[in-house]
């Protein structure tokens, strides 16, 4: 019986040994061909051997045999490397995602190396310090923006290095911190500026990994958890450009921090030093961010439990008072940045007034209603889609079960914890601001610690189940979602980095604009020109600004022209015609009180008449300034009489087989949609401005640019279109796209693509190509069956030289129904994608054929978005009093763009009488982020004036993108625009 025994015992040693070595095997295998496939693509097209079978297979075998040599001497065990299965799902994925790809493999080797290091018998609180910015310095430091932001991000970079005033509540503390790392001799002001609140995300981080690895007393679950906030969406875009909320997490982690010492101190001496510094960072924190009075009530409740274990007399409590009223005041003081600041940037006294102001947030209390959170439902809707934005429901579920188990081991933290998740998310409930997300920023702190009590539970629970063999495994499974949850939101903070936004400023400002103009411009091309005025000091003598409302602005303007100063507009103010000459001056509209009344020497003479208009010459861009994918031409017109009919300006491009859709569907009125041509005014002059996409020709192609006049939403096949003149347009260079490729399709590479998933039938199918090497004899056309292999498996893939970026449109003929996009080069092999066998060519991608889908009655705003259902409580208008309305939209397809919803409530005379614009859902639901076929309720509330008089009035609503200030055509069952707003009409106001 023993020799059957020790026969058992060295078979289960050896089938163990092979178990062991197969797994070890197979997670090797997985990450060398991942690595691989992830060269391969990165350096796409310059390895191609490393797509191609052989080779690949060789690499992996030179690789795994060395590997597991080592593995076999050193007697490793395989539960830490079990993060490395992680790769298989990019390796599997026929999709090209670099991020994805990268970030999986450098998390689960991140993670494999903190699992070894959680072997060691007592890890280092130092080394998991480490780890943690090893995790975050790289992602933190690779979506760095380099370029200037906007809103409130482009103030802080503008006013920080001349320490000037920023809005109010002033943020002394974080404007001074910022100034520091403007001395850096590198980068752009910008960047400094963001890197400077990268450090205080990353000192944020590492105190809550601290602060959790006390709670815990244990350093992996007080880890992923840091690593995890660090990358919840909100916290990860203000982590890295210039703003408040950074320094304002790192506030409440150390309070939070102290809080905890102060109730597990000891000592009487210890605990009166912990409540000092706790009142002092509070005081501190105030300077930076005034939602720190939250902190307040958890505070106050943390000393009330440490009094009750001290039970230090009240009377030798008071006697400390003073000193507690001095650590509370001293950090205010650096309020008084703001009045000596205002003196040395404004050149008067700041006031006493205007400073309490100033600090309390003044000009916000509006939007501070404390009845919210009873009156208003939709908040705690508007809250929870938020807080499940950042963690998602495993993740929740994961907080829920550590606040309990937290609760049952230490529910006098936990009550702390509780108290101050609930103040801020109070708060919230209460404050009617866009970027509410961002105040929720320290309960999502809170969260983060529960999550970590949740993974601290969880690891108990297996360790007594599975040994310590289930904490690898369920460690990897919980970190997946935070890896792909920031491989989806990287795009959007990559996005911050396009220096779109800048070209455009840099082009306007090298426009031949007169010394001391003025430009009023909107809160979004405010940033490129002043930061480039006030931080690289481009055209210091101009005076450029930003104004709280269209009154305002008129107000200026007005007061401006009348002194004799050029003024131009970046920005969209209505009733200047017929007040005043309107002309382009690029992308700017001149306001002045003089016509126009010579042709420009820079524009071509041209001699074109449309009916009483004639065209007298143009300036033509193939490649504009602003945005090199657009041409940009200024048409410079005059009136030969006075016309009475509405006619608006449409160009295009055209060439013998292409036709290019016009700049804008509805057409445009001149001078950038401000000038109406029945508003010139006798022979005066009017250039006009026009941007619009540039044609992309495979090969250089002679194209006719055409302009036409006619009524506003004209078919394009309706219009009398003139040539104005014609030109050679060359191939751009590769371009980024919404779709990566890596496809060899003869001997061009394809790189990305762009184009709809859904077209209606009938209607050409847009599709831009980028690659290297040429486009000229590639072909594309709708299959319904997949190309076929090639079985010649020998085949070389090459690639040619020089890069192109390819538009065109496909004729879309077939029935309803899905089809394959195929690329094809005709003759030629085709390889689509890593380790793929030559085929005759590739699939791009499903193409669907069919109409949108629309429930009866629904508004069609461009196949983007519906209109469902419109409600109304009450059709009667009342003087002062508020109008409620709420829309009902769905999302017909993604939608790349913020577009900003306009409601309005106009008179009989067209004159407006009430109007909000906004994003939807009270500014917190940009449409960039619905999903197809998400249904939204959007309510709005307009404030109706005190003096509306008697009289029918109509609502109107729609959707415009405030870069460009278009609306979104309303289509009709064809497709084809018929409007840009949706009417309601019947409201009235009674006598």
């Amino acid at each position: 019986m023993g020799t059957i025994g020790n026969m058992k015992t060295k078979w289960q040693v050896r089938l163990g040994y092979w178990v062991h070595t197969a797994v070890f095997s197979t997670l090797v295998v997985i990450t060398t061909l991942t690595c691989i496939r992830l060269l391969y693509e990165s350096l796409f097209p310059r390895w191609l051997w490393a797509g191609r079978p052989f080779p690949v297979v060789g690499l992996t075998l030179l690789v795994t045999i060395p590997v597991l040599i080592i593995h076999h001497r050193q007697s490793l065990a395989v539960t830490p490397f079990s993060p490395l299965l992680l790769n298989i799902f990019y390796l599997v994925s026929p999709n090209v995602n670099l991020v994805a790809g990268w970030l999986v493999l450098g998390g689960s080797v991140w993670l494999t190396a903190v699992l070894f290091w959680q072997r060691s018998p007592s890890p280092s609180s130092f080394m998991g310090v480490l780890w943690l910015w090893l995790a975050l310095i790289p992602i933190y430091y690779a979506t760095m923006p380099h370029v200037v932001g906007q809103a409130d991000t482009f103030e802080f970079q503008v006013v920080a290095p001349r320490l000037g005033i920023v809005h109010p509540t002033g943020y002394p503390l974080y404007l001074l911190w910022s100034k520091l790392f403007t001395l850096l001799p590198f980068g752009t002001v910008a960047w400094r500026i963001n890197a400077g609140t990268a450090v205080l995300a990353l000192a944020a981080c590492t105190i809550l990994y601290l602060f959790t690895n006390r709670l815990l007393q244990h350093s992996l679950p007080a880890l992923l958890t840091a690593v995890t906030f660090g990358l919840t969406p909100t916290f990860w875009s203000q982590a890295i450009e210039a703003e408040v909320y950074a320094l304002h997490a790192l506030v409440v982690i150390l309070a939070l921090w102290l809080m905890h010492q102060l109730l597990t101190a000891t000592r009487r001496p210890e605990a009166w030093r912990t409540v000092y510094r706790l009142v002092f960072l509070i005081g501190l924190g105030l300077t930076n961010h005034l939602t720190t009075v939250f902190l307040l009530p958890p505070a106050a409740v943390t000393a009330w439990l440490a009094w009750r274990v001290w039970r230090e007399p009240l009377r030798s409590v008071a006697t400390r008072l003073p000193r507690l009223i001095v650590a509370f005041v001293l950090p205010l003081s650096l309020y008084a940045y703001l009045p000596l600041r205002w003196l040395a940037v404004n050149g008067e006294p700041m006031g006493a007034s205007r400073f309490v102001d100033w600090v309390i947030g003044g000009r916000f209390q509006g939007a501070l209603q404390w009845l919210a959170w009873l009156n208003d439902p939709a908040r705690y809707a508007i809250i929870g889609r938020l807080v499940l934005a950042e963690w998602g429901w495993l993740n929740l579920g994961v907080a829920g079960v550590g606040l309990l188990a937290l609760l049952w081991r230490n529910w006098r933290m936990t009550a702390v914890l509780l108290i101050t998740w609930l103040g801020f998310i109070f708060y919230a409930l209460n404050y009617y601001v866009p970027d509410l997300a961002v105040f929720i920023i320290p309960a999502h702190l809170v969260t983060a610690v529960f999550w970590a009590a949740g993974l601290h539970m969880a690891f108990r629970v297996l360790r007594r189940l599975w040994s310590h063999a289930g904490i690898p495994l369920a460690t990897t499974l919980l970190l997946l979602p935070t890896l792909l949850a920031a491989a989806r939101y990287w795009p959007e903070l990559a996005d911050r980095n396009d220096p779109a936004l800048l070209q455009w400023g840099t082009a306007v400002l090298r426009l031949p604009i007169p010394q001391n103009a003025a430009i009023l411009a909107d809160s979004e091309k405010i940033a490129p020109l002043f930061y480039l005025q006030q931080a690289e000091n481009v055209r210091p003598d101009l005076d450029i600004m930003v104004l709280p409302d269209e009154a305002a602005y008129r107000a200026e303007l007005d007061k401006r022209v009348a002194s004799g100063q050029p003024v131009f507009l970046a920005r969209f103010l209505p009733g200047l015609e017929g007040v005043y000459h309107l002309r382009s001056l690029g992308p700017l509209t001149e306001v002045s009180r003089e016509p126009l009344t010579h042709l420009p020497e820079t524009a071509v003479p041209a001699t074109l008449t449309f009916g009483e208009v004639r065209l007298l010459g143009y300036s033509l861009a193939t490649e504009a300034a602003t945005n090199p994918q657009e041409s940009a031409v200024t048409l410079y017109w005059q009136a030969t009489q006075p016309i009475t009919q509405t006619q608006v300006v449409y160009v295009r491009w055209q060439a013998e087989d292409y036709t290019g859709q016009p700049d804008a569907p509805a057409g445009q009125h001149p001078a950038n949609n401000y000038y109406p041509i029945a508003a010139w005014k006798g022979n005066e002059i009017v250039p006009d401005y026009h941007h619009w996409p540039r044609p992309m020709p495979a090969k250089p192609t002679r194209m006719a640019l055409q302009v036409a006049l006619g009524a506003p939403f004209t078919p394009a096949n309706a219009l009398n279109w003139q040539t104005v003149t014609e030109i050679t347009l060359h191939p751009l260079p590769a371009l980024p796209q919404e779709r990566p490729y890596r496809l060899i399709v003869g001997n061009t590479a394809i790189t990305g693509a762009t184009f709809p998933d859904q077209i209606r039938p009938q209607q050409p199918l847009p599709i831009t190509i980028s690659g290297i090497g040429s486009a000229a004899e590639l072909s594309l056309t709708l299959a319904e069956q997949y190309p076929p292999a090639t079985p010649d498996l020998l085949i070389s893939p090459t690639v040619t030289s020089g890069s192109f970026t390819w538009a065109t449109e496909l004729a879309t003929s077939q029935k309803n129904g899905r089809y394959h996009l195929i690329l094809t080069h005709p003759g030629q092999a085709a390889f689509c994608g890593w380790l793929t066998p030559p085929a005759s060519g590739c699939s791009l991608g499903i193409i669907t054929l069919s109409g949108v889908p629309l429930p009866p009655d629904a508004i069609n705003f461009e196949d983007k978005i519906a209109l469902l259902k419109t409600e109304i409580p009450e059709t009667s208008l009342h003087p002062g009093g508020q109008f409620a309305v709420t829309f009902t939209w769905q999302a017909l397809s993604p939608i790349a763009e913020d577009y900003t919803v306009f409601v309005q409530i106009l008179d009989a005379n067209d004159k407006l009488v009430g109007q909000v614009d906004a994003w939807p859902m009270q500014g917190t639901f940009p449409t960039s982020q619905w999903s197809p076929g998400e249904i939204i309720t959007d309510p709005y509330v307009i404030q109706l004036p005190a003096d509306l008089p008697p009289g029918e009035y109509r609502l109107q609503a729609g959707f415009y993108l405030l870069a460009t200030l278009r609306r979104l055509p309303v289509v009709d069952a064809n497709g084809t625009p018929v409007d840009d707003k949706v009417v309601i009409p019947g409201l009235i106001h009674q006598p």
